[in-house]
């Protein structure tokens, strides 16, 4: 069904860099936009509460818009495809980089009862948070086959309101909006509890996990569970990096596009 990719993360190191490193290209007003998210190609994607999604080259450029839709979680990671799940009707759609076309597919009811969250893996699988057992499962569409189950620990669901769901270095992570972060392992044993209420979503850079809390960009990595910050040059309440720019989100939804610069710039 999907087309395999192999994701390598190669980014240069941007930890040492003062406010003073970053230089304003733009601004512009997103006043509709809920979430920023990025796509493997360095495009940014901007998703409105409407389900409408808007694409940005590095450069700010638009690129292209989407129609509105009901959407519960989008994956633009999945190049060449953006993956969107609407868990009102229960699938997922695939739609090309420009939102010109796409492909719908039903979740069986085999895979699970209620599932509130569907995501995209590397190798091509799906997983699963079913709400009927509060169970993650790992799936195969091709062969409707449940790979791998488990249930998530009773302490994990008191009051929960899981808003994403998401794969990476064969981790397993939840943003819990009244809680924050949960990494599993494919296990399904707790590697790490991160307390952000409120949060909207996380980004990874490299073997890091990111996400803006305080107006700072906070760093987990996950080999080695070390923490850093990395300074804004605004204040923001969701912010992206690539390896050549910085897009941040203000809470009056302004966004602001950063170039890196050097001491001799």
């Amino acid at each position: 069904m999907f087309k395999t990719i192999l994701f390598v993360c190669c980014f240069v190191p941007l930890f040492g860099y003062a406010q003073s490193d970053f230089k304003k290209v733009k601004s512009w007003k997103a006043k509709k936009t809920e979430l920023i998210s990025l796509d493997r190609l360095g495009n940014f994607i901007f998703i409105e509460k409407s389900g409408r999604m808007i694409k940005y080259n590095g450069d700010g450029k638009k690129l292209a818009t989407s129609a509105r839709q009901p959407v519960t979680l989008v994956e633009p990671w999945f190049q060449p495809t953006i993956f969107v799940y609407n868990r009102s009707k229960q699938h997922y759609n695939l739609l090309d980089r420009n939102f010109e076309s796409s492909s719908t597919h039903a979740v069986d009811s085999a895979w699970a009862i209620e599932p509130i969250l569907v995501c995209p893996t590397h190798d091509n699988r799906l997983w699963i948070l079913d709400q009927a057992d509060w169970s993650l499962k790992k799936v195969l569409p091709t062969t409707n086959q449940v790979i791998q189950e488990f249930s998530l620990a009773p302490e994990n669901l008191e009051q929960a309101d899981f808003i994403y769901l998401r794969e990476y270095l064969n981790l397993v992570f939840l943003l819990d909006k009244n809680s924050g972060i949960i990494i599993l392992n494919h296990l399904g044993k707790v590697i790490e509890r991160i307390s952000v209420p409120g949060l909207k979503g996380f980004y990874f850079f490299g073997d890091e996990m990111y996400f803006v809390q305080d107006g700072k960009l906070k760093y987990f990595n996950l080999l080695t569970s070390q923490w850093r910050e990395h300074a804004l040059p605004s204040n923001a309440v969701q912010a992206i990096i690539t390896d050549e720019c910085l897009v941040t989100l203000s809470v009056t939804k302004e966004v602001t596009l950063y170039r890196y610069t050097s001491s001799s710039d």
